[in-house]
């Protein structure tokens, strides 16, 4: 049985309300998830001011030790 227009309508009206909920839902996650980012680098900063020790990685700009010896084996 076919569709009338305004099915079809009501429809896709339901289909963008839908989307826009989920965006909505997709936006506050990813605020959320900035700010922890915000909250964890913070926490390191101060661990590591508090205790005196290296927490993240210091890795230079170019290739790992590891990619290189992987290379060299090639």
């Amino acid at each position: 049985m076919a569709k009338t227009p305004e099915q079809k309508i009501m429809e896709l009206e339901a289909q963008v309300k839908l989307l826009e909920k989920q965006k909505a839902q997709l936006e506050r996650q990813a605020y959320v998830a900035d700010k922890k980012v915000i909250l964890f680098d913070m926490m390191i900063d101060l661990a590591e001011q508090e205790f005196k020790i290296d927490i993240r990685k210091n890795c230079p700009p170019e290739q790992s030790n590891i990619l290189d010896k992987k290379n060299k084996q090639q």
